[in-house]
């Protein structure tokens, strides 16, 4: 019971006017002390230079039946109103003192506006039930703290105080739903279930959601956390399909056994014995083939031939157990890729045992992982993996993993000549060209490709496949794009190095008649000359180069080439007095200044000095 006597020593807690003002309001109630209550007010009510504490002390002069001094005060509660947390102190005030509900909600929308974050939208919708009861404008509130959030937890928030503060059910369902759209990854989906069974008491939605969990679970952690979900829902259904989804992402003898267990426990023994399959598959030492022997006697026991079976290797597990030791001690002495692999050779070759072969190589990658990839390091984990291990799907992740980073034609080209010549060659090839076709498509779309692109591709697909048509395909694509000499040349190149010659010879053709000029010729035959060509090969396509000119300065230009490329003076004399006539002036000058320096072997004198 609050009397004067009891809440007076109170007074040595309050700092301001709301203070005093809500020990006012308990001396106003029963056995109600209005005359304290009155002396707190008109002690503190004049000092009060804040509205909060001038909007308290309106609502008890209202409670004291001072109608007017508690008018007096609100106005000067709101002349002094500048921040959107004042506003609601305002609107209660304006409510209880006035009873204008109106009035309040235009304190409130001021509020609204000035309030943008989560919890103080919350307390603020919690403000406007407590005080004026109006749930449309209380959820107008919570619509602007629905603009403003992106995880589940903060959705699960909303959801309860709509559904707590609101009564309003079907909005708590329509923001969850919301999330369920939005939201994506595993332990969201699950904080969100968790929040529908609490907050709607719906376990049909709740299942929908922890559904669509599992089905995006892509690795063992989620698919565990699915699991102690499935306890916590007591769904012995979607416990079953949790389980089954833990066990295809899973990867070690243990948790293939513990989900067995897990299996067995709810009936489903087919799927325990297929976990133990896994398991079986494994199993990289003594310790773990122990417990997968009491795995099987525990839940298989029926199945003879599977207990025999694991029983004999466990048998053969610790008659090799000093070399199982060996290699474990030097396992934990490696600290490089390199050892690593070699280590994992030598368990293939010694202990036949592809598993603990398995588990080297996967630490070999471990230590790469994290430091930026490169090709040429991760190249001998791939080779590894193909070599050591009948495990296609690792290979396939290595693969696709190296096209992804294959940026630049060098790293394409080895990989896709990698790939080609893995010993599980099938997988292999069909990668490559899958990623010769994908690279062809890209550059097909991209406006930036050239036509050395297109011949780079060709002959990454020849390095790869050896498969002169597809490559001649995309050497003639590459060919349609061809404007100049340099580029046709490079493919007559690509077509020689395939064994093509007569196509090889048709471009170099091609390329001679596409030179405009006597500088293009002498380009023309300098890139010849890096082939290694014959030296009558490369008079023979110099001369059809010159064969189309017809300016007289280009002529002579050529005319030098014969000299400077092809170092050829007889051939030079021969074609110097061929053109000899045919200049006029200074150009007179400079053909007979070019003819004596290139072939006219007497020019510096029948004797040098040194």
């Amino acid at each position: 019971m609050a009397t004067r006597d009891t809440l007076t020593p109170k007074e040595a807690q309050c700092s301001g006017g709301a203070d005093y003002a809500a020990l006012a309001l308990e001396a106003l109630q029963e056995p109600a002390d209005a005359a304290y209550a009155k002396e707190l007010m008109d002690r503190v009510a004049d000092d009060c230079q804040f509205t909060k504490d001038l909007a308290a002390c309106a609502i008890v002069y209202k409670a004291l039946g001072e109608q007017g001094r508690a008018e007096e005060l609100l106005q000067t509660a709101e002349d002094y109103c500048m921040s959107g947390e004042e506003q609601i102190a305002l609107a209660e005030a304006k409510f209880k003192v006035l009873g204008d509900k109106a009035a309040a909600v235009g304190s409130y929308e001021k509020a609204l506006k000035e309030t943008n974050n989560l919890d103080p939208l919350i307390d603020l919708a919690k403000n406007v039930m407590s005080v004026i009861a109006d749930g449309a404008f209380a959820k107008k509130i919570l619509e602007k703290a629905e603009a403003k959030i992106s995880r589940a937890v903060e959705y699960s928030k909303l959801a309860a105080a709509s559904a707590e503060h609101l009564l309003d059910k079907d909005y708590a369902a329509a923001i969850f739903n919301k999330a369920g759209e939005k939201l994506s990854s595993v332990p969201d989906l699950l904080s969100l279930a968790g929040e529908v069974t609490k907050t709607l008491g719906d376990p049909a939605r709740a299942k929908a959601l922890y559904e669509r969990a599992l089905a995006g679970a892509t690795d063992f952690s989620a698919a565990k956390t699915l699991i102690e979900s499935a306890k916590q829902a007591g769904d012995t259904a979607f416990m079953q399909s949790a389980l089954k989804k833990a066990g295809d992402l899973a990867s070690a003898t243990g948790d293939y056994i513990e989900l067995a267990e897990g299996l067995a426990g709810v009936g489903d023994k087919p799927g325990a014995a297929a976990l133990l399959d896994k398991a079986e598959d494994a199993v990289a030492g003594l310790d773990e083939m122990q417990k997968l022997v009491t795995a099987v006697e525990a839940h298989l026991a029926d199945d003879a031939e599977r207990l025999a079976r694991v029983k004999i290797k466990l048998e053969k597990r610790q008659a090799n157990h000093a070399r199982y030791m060996e290699f474990q001690q030097l396992e934990k002495e490696a600290v490089s890729v390199k050892q690593f692999l070699a280590l994992a050779d030598r368990v293939r070759l010694e202990l036949e045992d592809p598993f603990y072969a398995a588990k080297l190589i996967e630490s070999a990658e471990t230590l790469l992982d994290g430091t930026g990839y490169q090709f040429s390091r991760y190249k001998p984990i791939m080779l590894a993996v193909d070599k050591n291990l009948d495990d296609t799907d690792w290979l396939s992740r290595l693969l696709d993993r190296a096209a992804e980073n294959a940026t630049d034609f060098i790293a394409f080209k080895d990989l896709v000549v990698t790939a080609a010549h893995l010993q599980h060659r099938e997988l292999g090839v069909s990668k490559a060209r899958a990623y010769l076709a994908a690279r062809e498509t890209a550059l097909a779309t991209d406006p930036n490709a050239t036509v050395y692109d297109t011949a780079k591709l060709a002959e990454a697909s020849f390095a790869a496949t050896q498969d002169a048509t597809e490559a001649g395909r995309l050497l003639e694509a590459a060919r349609a794009q061809a404007k100049d000499h340099f580029a046709l040349t490079h493919i007559g190149r690509l077509y020689a190095s395939m064994g093509n010659s007569a196509r090889a010879d048709e471009l170099y053709a091609a390329a001679a008649a596409a030179c405009p000029n006597g500088d293009a010729c002498i380009q023309f035959i300098d890139r010849l000359k890096g082939f290694a060509l014959p030296a009558e090969t490369l008079k023979k396509w110099y001369a059809q180069c010159g064969a189309h000119l017809s300016k007289p300065a280009d002529k002579l230009r050529w005319a030098e080439g014969i000299a400077d490329a092809l170092n050829d003076k007889t051939w030079a004399t021969e074609v110097y007095g061929q053109l000899a006539g045919q200049f006029s002036g200074a150009d007179a000058a400079r053909f007979e200044l070019s003819r004596r320096s290139r072939a006219d072997l007497n020019f510096f004198g029948t004797t040098r000095r040194h």
